[in-house]
């Protein structure tokens, strides 16, 4: 039977003919017999929404069928792309469902020419529900294929259609591969830019620095057309004004005749749009300011003493009213409004500020060492001499006991007021009183002349840098925080490595959270070519600020790179590893960075003022041994101003992006920023219970111990050791004798991972080095930024010995293989304990161990015997 198709402006439905044609009795009527459906499809275009209603999904087929073979007749990707939607339009409500089931099944069945696979997937976007993995396997071919047109088509249609809502799976697939043709140089232009703006559109966090770095590429070429091509798709993004070059580029294309040079010239209207409401806000914010000024008397002063009023109600009633001052609500206060306009924004009292500049500084004049309170023995401790100071050129290491400063007894005091009483002005004594462990004990409290070590002061800077060459030719550098003189070291420890043969670099940044702006700057301008930009920000106050780099590399452009990151690396770590990474420079291996992108700024308030001193040494800071000059409150020493420290910008990386972590009102992370790693490694993991063992055998010192005990015997081997041990405890001396004195349910690699770090921390105190804290032989991520530089293959890492012996496979962790003991920790450990008494001949075996033993094992094992 022939099927004729009656078009109604409501209504398609089938009706049976006897013969190959009919006349219609009302609308049009078209017969597969004289006609076929490809006349349905053709007419369909001029027809209006709703006028295809009734038909089946097999008909449908049919139909999409006949205008697939057209498509392909007219070989033109941007008509085919037209006509689907077209006819996907004409569709009612009801005939959705079948409508979008035919194009699924077509698309399944994946046999579709180029120009047909535009088609349908135009059609099916148009309906409901599209599977987006399906579309996406269906472009793959077209993104694949030699056609420069179809390419580009192919990009647009991923870049627009919302592909961004796909599953991960799927996004990452298709970013691969339109990056993978963003960049071919041997692609066409437009199709290279196509892609890169698809990628950018769906990437998911870790690959979108990829497309932008493309695109600036493009931007920042000598060849005027490939300039064009990158102002005009980083415009498609909306990045206007945050990348230098785009706006002027816009400006040249704008005076062109045709497509190009219109839309140029939107993009610049847009600007021209944005840089209005930019003055009006301005504008609005200034005239507030003027209006609180003229109203001071007024809403202002109200608002001031209500906050009086609530202070004096906390006081009077809360249940801890009488134990705070009027002041530290106050600054409670002010911390709460700063902290309500972000995390980062924050009131400093002049305490707090005094001591936020001494860790921003990195000098000051004192003994040269890292302390604290050892919570063993509750003594102010050295945990670490700084090596360059003059405490370690005393003869003072780590573990020593400061238990009186002069005639002054630390015991008992506060680790603020014996720091203070340490520090002083360069080229000054001071008298220490020295206890170690092993020493009488009543010493501590009536110490004699000969524990005393006299110190001279210096002007002491605090190294940020820890640098060692790893064999290989591998120069690793840590840079723990970017001080005022981190360029300057990260300078020195480049040099002398390059000296001793480096030919590859590692710049570890892990948990650096930031520090100077400009020194993350000069660090950037060591490996960069001169004139890129490292970063820019943005901010609502005007134009924002740009900064280049200014010298030629010391790093030759090569040797490769790798930085080092992890989820507290922030700010200033975050603008080094991402211009690295922008600029195609660095591989970024490790964890997403911490997204601290925005910019602060220190101020003091109106009428607050520093109290005045005697700058003796010219270095506009104050230095506890300078005189006074002024003393604001009257109490005899130098006081800071209180500061506001409030967030003004966010920094912009050269392609653009922002690093920063955006918060939504309920506190929860929209944006996640941060910088993501070229190559995901987690960090090791280690058992909880076998991390508390380890920790319990720490606090005992007996590792330490035994290291002190046998550094003077075993020089040599410890050095060795330090540096490599195959993470093999046999090559420790007398390490079973050890293993067995500990009754410790760890493991012997468990004891010997711990008694490597005790004997690398006699090494560095003996060499007067420390070790930088990433160790190849048990750091994970330290080991891929080796295998990165030096190659997986047969000709690569392997062929070191060191790191053959020791790297693990990149899925591996420390030994996860938890025991049921993990219940019986504390049992295991007393038997184990027991047993060593028994096996020295310090006990015997009776018959009620035997049974707390067996109760154990059968516990342990879950059966009897």
């Amino acid at each position: 039977m022939l099927t004729t198709y009656i078009f109604f402006p409501l209504l398609l439905a089938p009706a049976p003919l006897t013969g190959a044609t009919q006349e219609p009795v009302q609308g049009t009527v078209l017969s597969t017999g004289a006609y076929g459906p490809a006349a349905l499809a053709l007419a369909a275009p001029a027809l209006d929404r709703g006028t295809l209603v009734g038909v089946s999904q097999d008909d449908f087929e049919a139909l999409l069928q006949t205008r697939m073979d057209e498509a392909e007749a007219t070989a033109n990707p941007l008509l085919s792309l037209r006509d689907g939607r077209s006819v996907a339009h004409l569709l009612g409500d009801e005939d959705g469902v079948a409508f979008d089931a035919a194009c699924d099944t077509l698309l399944r069945r994946g046999d579709a020419g180029p120009q047909g696979t535009l088609f349908l997937v135009a059609a099916r976007l148009a309906g409901d529900d599209a599977d987006l993995a399906l579309l996406g396997k269906a472009l793959t071919p077209l993104l694949e294929n030699i056609d420069e047109n179809l390419v580009g088509v192919a990009a647009d249609v991923l870049a627009g259609s919302g592909f961004d809502a796909a599953e991960t799976e799927t996004r990452r697939s298709l970013t691969d591969l339109l990056l993978a043709v963003a960049e071919d140089g041997a692609r066409g232009p437009e199709a290279r830019v196509g892609c890169a703006v698809a990628a950018h559109e769906i990437a998911l966090g870790e690959s979108v620095h990829r497309p932008r770095r493309i695109l600036n590429q493009f931007l920042t070429s000598s060849d005027p057309d490939l300039r064009a091509q990158g102002a005009l798709g980083l415009a498609r993004l909306g990045i206007l004004r945050e990348v230098d070059g785009v706006e002027s580029e816009l400006e040249a294309i704008s005076t062109e005749a045709g497509p190009r040079g219109r839309l140029a010239q939107a993009y610049l209207k847009q600007l021209a749009i944005l840089r209005h409401k930019d003055t009006e806000l301005r504008r609005a914010r200034e005239r507030q300011a003027e209006l609180q000024a003229e109203n001071a008397g007024g809403p202002v002063a109200d608002d001031l003493a209500r906050v009086g009023r609530l202070i004096d109600f906390v006081q009077g009633n809360h249940l801890d009213g009488g134990s705070v001052t009027r002041e530290e609500l106050l600054e409670a206060a002010m911390q709460g409004i700063l902290h309500s306009m972000d995390a980062h924004s924050s009131y400093f009292a002049p305490e707090a500020f005094e001591r936020f500049q001494q860790d921003m500084q990195a000098e000051y004049g004192g003994i040269g060492a890292y302390v604290g309170i050892d919570p063993d023995d509750g003594l102010f401790t050295i945990t670490r001499p700084i090596y360059s100071g003059p405490a370690y050129k005393a003869g003072l290491t780590t573990d020593d006991k400061i238990i009186r400063v002069g005639k002054w007894p630390t015991i008992g005091e506060d680790t603020e007021e014996v720091i203070k009483r340490l520090k002083g002005r360069p080229d000054t004594d001071v008298k220490l009183y020295i206890w170690s462990r092993g020493m009488d004990p009543t010493l501590i409290d009536r110490p004699t002349e000969d524990m005393a070590v006299t110190v001279t002061r210096a002007a002491i800077t605090i190294p940020p840098v820890n640098s060692t060459l790893l064999p290989g030719n591998v120069g690793l550098i840590e840079l723990t925080t970017f001080s005022r003189v981190a360029s300057r070291e990260v300078y020195e420890a480049l040099i002398d490595l390059k000296e001793k043969g480096a030919t590859s670099w590692i710049l570890d940044l892990r948990n650096n959270t930031g520090g100077y702006l400009a020194e993350a700057v000069n660090v950037s301008d060591l490996f960069l070519p001169k004139d890129l930009r490292v970063v820019s920000t943005e901010t609502t106050q005007g134009e924002g600020r740009r900064w280049d780099t200014r010298f030629d590399p010391v790093v030759p452009e090569s040797d490769p790179v790798v930085v080092l990151i992890n989820r507290f690396s922030a700010s200033a770590s975050e603008i080094v590893s991402g211009a690295l990474q922008d600029h195609g420079r660095a591989q970024l291996i490790g964890q997403r960075s911490f997204g601290k992108g925005s910019v602060q700024d220190l101020f003091m308030l109106p009428g607050d003022r520093d109290d005045g001193y005697a700058d003796e040494n010219s270095n506009q800071r104050h230095d506890d041994w300078e005189s006074l000059i002024a003393d604001v409150n009257g109490n005899g020493e130098f006081d800071y101003a209180p500061r506001v420290k409030l967030t003004i910008e966010r920094y912009l990386l050269p392609t653009g992006r922002s690093i920063h972590r955006e918060l939504d009102d309920e506190g929860n992370i929209s944006t996640p920023g941060g910088i993501a790693p070229d190559i995901d490694v987690k960090a090791d993991r280690i058992d909880g219970w076998r991390l508390s063992e380890m920790r319990t055998l720490q606090g005992t010192r007996k590792l330490r111990e035994w290291v002190q005990d046998h550094y003077a015997q075993h020089t040599s081997t410890f050095e060795a050791l330090a540096l490599n041990d195959g993470r093999d405890w046999k090559k420790w001396p007398g390490f079973d004798e050890l293993y067995t004195s500990l009754g410790t349910p760890l493991s012997r690699e468990d004891v010997r991972f711990l008694l490597r770090i005790e004997a690398r921390r006699a090494v560095q105190d003996a060499a007067g080095k420390a070790f930088p804290q990433g160790d190849f032989e048990e750091d994970l991520q330290l080991q891929r930024a080796i295998s990165t530089l030096l190659g997986d293959d047969a000709t690569g890492w392997q062929t070191i010995q060191e790191f053959a012996a020791t790297f693990r496979p990149i899925e591996d962790e420390v030994d996860l293989n938890t025991p049921p003991l993990v219940a019986h920790a504390d049992d295991l450990r007393t038997a184990l304990s027991r047993l060593a008494a028994i096996e020295s001949g310090d006990a015997e075996m009776t018959d009620e161990d035997v049974a707390h033993l067996r109760a154990l094992l059968q516990s342990l094992s879950g059966e009897k015997f």
